[in-house]
C-alpha cells in the first residue's frame, strides 16, 4: 500500500469550496428566489465524504502504518474539527437566547435550551420526533457526526482495509444507500432521528471509496489528464450538477445515484490527477481554507442574521434576492475571518499543547 507522495491537492480544495459555498445558497433559497438555488447542493455533503477518504488516507496511511495509535489520530482529527463546531454550536445557542428576549411568544424554556447545547458540545443527536434535525442548534453538524464516525472506523479498521476488503466495503454500503435511496426517492437523509440509520451507508459508501481510489491512483496511469483544463471542466461540472432538479421518485433518486457512484469519483480522479494552473494556486487555497467554516456556520448565521433583519423590521423574504446575497456575502466574509483569528491560531495552540504534553510524557 504506497499513496502518492505528500503534496497538497489544490484541484480538490477547490472542489470543496464550490461545493460548500453551492450548500450555503442553497440553505439561503428563501431569501434569494422563488424556489430552490441551486436544488442538488444536497449531494455536496456525499461529494465532501467521498474528499474526506481521500484525503485522510493520503495524509494519514503511512503515518498509522508507522505507529500512530487511536487516540493521537481521533486527537488530530477533534483538533481540526472542533474549535469552529463549538462555534457554529454556540452561535445557534445565542440566537436562541436572543430570540427568547426578543420574541417571547416563541419563548423556548432554558432547560430545552442547555439539553441542545450540552448534546450538541458532545456530538450527541437528538433522535425524537420534537426535533427536526438531529443538531437543533447547528443543522449542518449532522455531517460532521457521521464523518467522526466513519473516521473512527477507518483507524480501528486500518490494518484489515486490504483493497479486497476496501472494495467489499464499499459494495456492501452501496447496496444499501440503493435500498435506502429507492426508499425515500432521493439521497437527502440522515439529519433527521427518522434517516440517521440510512446517513450511516451514505457516509459510508462515499468516505471508503475516496480511500479506496487514493491507494489505486498510486499506480499512476493517468498521464493524459497533466494537459487541458480538466480541472476546471470538473469545477464547471459540479455547478452543473448541483443546478439539475431532476422530477421527483425514481428520477430523483436515480439521478442522485449516478452523481454519487459515477460523476464525485471522476470529479475527485480528475481534480487530485490534473495540476494547478499557476495563477488559479492562490484562489483554490483560499476556497478550500474557507470550505469548512462556510458549511458549519452558515446555518446558525442565517438564522442569526435573518433574525436581526425582522428585529429592525426588515422582512428578509420580501427583499429577495439582495438580502439573500448580502447575507451569503457576509457569511464568506465572516468564514474567512474566523478563520484567520478564530480557527487557526485555536488549531495551532491545542497542537502545541499536545506536543508540549507528549514531550513531558
Amino acid at each position: 500500500m504506497q499513496p502518492a507522495a505528500r503534496h497538497v491537492y489544490l484541484n480538490l480544495d477547490a472542489l470543496r469550496g464550490v461545493a460548500a459555498i453551492c450548500v450555503m445558497l442553497y440553505h439561503f433559497s428563501p431569501f434569494i428566489a422563488d424556489g430552490k438555488v441551486l436544488p442538488s447542493s444536497y449531494l455536496a455533503v456525499d461529494l465532501f465524504f467521498l474528499l474526506s477518504g481521500f484525503v485522510i488516507a493520503h495524509a494519514y496511511d503511512r503515518k498509522i502504518e508507522a505507529g500512530m495509535g487511536f487516540g493521537s489520530f481521533l486527537l488530530v482529527r477533534l483538533i481540526r474539527l472542533y474549535p469552529l463546531y463549538l462555534a457554529g454550536t454556540l452561535l445557534g445557542a445565542f440566537y436562541l437566547l436572543i430570540k427568547n428576549t426578543l420574541m417571547p411568544g416563541d419563548y423556548m424554556p432554558m432547560s430545552d435550551i442547555a439539553m441542545m447545547l450540552t448534546t450538541g458540545m458532545l456530538f450527541i443527536p437528538l433522535v425524537g420526533n420534537a426535533y427536526h434535525t438531529i443538531f437543533p442548534l447547528n443543522p449542518a453538524s449532522w455531517s460532521l457526526f457521521f464523518e467522526l464516525l466513519v473516521n473512527i472506523a477507518y483507524v480501528l479498521l486500518f490494518f484489515a482495509l486490504s483493497k479486497r476488503v476496501l472494495s467489499a466495503l464499499v459494495a456492501g454500503s452501496l447496496a444499501l444507500l440503493i435500498v435506502a435511496a429507492m426508499f425515500s426517492g432521493t439521497l437527502d437523509f440522515g439529519m433527521t432521528g427518522a434517516t440517521i440509520a440510512s446517513g450511516l451507508p451514505r457516509v459510508a459508501f462515499s468516505f471508503f471509496l475516496g480511500v479506496l481510489m487514493c491507494r489505486s491512483m498510486a499506480q499512476g496511469g493517468l498521464g493524459f489528464l497533466q494537459r487541458g483544463y480538466w480541472a476546471e471542466m470538473a469545477l464547471l461540472l459540479t455547478l452543473v450538477i448541483f443546478a439539475i432538479a431532476p422530477a421527483g421518485g425514481g428520477a430523483r433518486a436515480g439521478y442522485d445515484l449516478i452523481c454519487v457512484v459515477l460523476l464525485f469519483p471522476v470529479m475527485v480522479t480528475v481534480g487530485a490527477a490534473a495540476p494547478t494552473r499557476p495563477g488559479l494556486a492562490k484562489l483554490f487555497g483560499w476556497l478550500g481554507r474557507i470550505s469548512y467554516p462556510i458549511y458549519i456556520i452558515h446555518t446558525p448565521m442565517l438564522m442569526i442574521i435573518a433574525g436581526g433583519g425582522k428585529a429592525v423590521s426588515i422582512d428578509p423574504f420580501a427583499n429577495h434576492p439582495w438580502f439573500g446575497i448580502a447575507m451569503a456575502g457576509a457569511v464568506i466574509v465572516i468564514a474567512d475571518v474566523a478563520t484567520r483569528i478564530y480557527d487557526e491560531p485555536v488549531r495551532r495552540f491545542l497542537q502545541r499543547l499536545t506536543q508540549r504534553s507528549r514531550a513531558i510524557a
